[in-house]
């Protein structure tokens, strides 16, 4: 049944385009249709090669729910269920693939803002959204769009603007030059690298206090400043906190 509603709405998307499916960016003659990692796959023995999340695949063969796939950046080839990969038309519209896909796929370096991709949409099944990155300084997010569509076909993502493919729309919002709140720059960009995950500690950065618990004294503590341009090498709050310390352990004996 999965991979039936898989093929229905693959015929679905193909009748939506303008021009005919580009089932691959690869040089012509090559006839696998491209696909993308929507998570780590890990490999079978230690010295065999990975699938990371975004990474682009070549699909060699399918059968049932698994697939034969091709890392575009290694050439191993990895036997995966179907549900672990997603396939790629016309480099923008991905098939099967949830708005949370969506999101890691775009956030992933090296995207950047206005990188898009579009995808069936979850809560009006049979409809498509437009899945965007929108770039605000530090913050990173993607935005999503639904696109509705007429009763005699035409899609738009709002009602001033409509078009009679996805391919049209696409164009339209792609670039600056529409002067529209929907400003795209390029597809999702898929992995090609052979990356190596290293898993290192996170650097912690250590300042030394000034203060140096040794070299005071309860009067130093409780010595005011007024008057004067010094410093005071305390807070009022650590300072009554100290005095406390120092009236527990004064007589006392401690080393570090």
């Amino acid at each position: 049944m999965g991979c039936l509603t898989s093929r229905l709405w693959h015929r679905s998307a193909i009748h939506r385009l303008e021009e005919p499916v580009l089932v691959s960016d690869e040089a012509p003659g090559n006839h696998m249709c491209t696909a993308v990692a929507l998570c780590n796959f890990p490999p079978r023995r230690s010295d065999e090669h990975t699938i990371f999340l975004g990474d682009r695949l070549n699909i060699i063969s399918e059968d049932d729910d698994m697939l034969t796939v091709r890392s575009t950046s290694t050439g191993t080839e990895f036997f995966i269920p179907h549900a672990y990969v997603s396939k790629v038309h016309n480099r923008w519209l991905f098939e099967g693939i949830t708005r949370r896909d969506a999101e890691q796929l775009l956030l992933l370096p090296p995207n950047y803002s206005g990188c898009f991709l579009i995808r069936e949409s979850q809560s009006s099944p049979g409809s498509y959204s437009l899945s965007t990155r929108q770039d605000r300084g530090h913050l990173q997010f993607v935005k999503h769009y639904r696109v509705n569509q007429l009763h005699n076909g035409w899609f738009y993502i709002h009602k001033n603007h409509c078009f009679s493919t996805l391919t049209q729309l696409v164009d339209y919002y792609t670039g600056s030059s529409n002067g529209t709140y929907c400003q795209l720059t390029e597809p999702c960009l898929l992995q090609d690298s052979n990356r190596v995950i290293e898993h290192r500690p996170s650097t912690v950065a250590i300042q030394r206090s000034n203060l140096n618990w040794r070299d005071l004294s309860r009067s130093m503590i409780q010595r005011q400043l007024k008057g004067t341009d010094q410093e005071c090498l305390v807070s009022e709050g650590l300072r009554e906190t100290m005095q406390a310390y120092f009236y527990v352990t004064e007589n006392s004996n401690y080393e570090d």
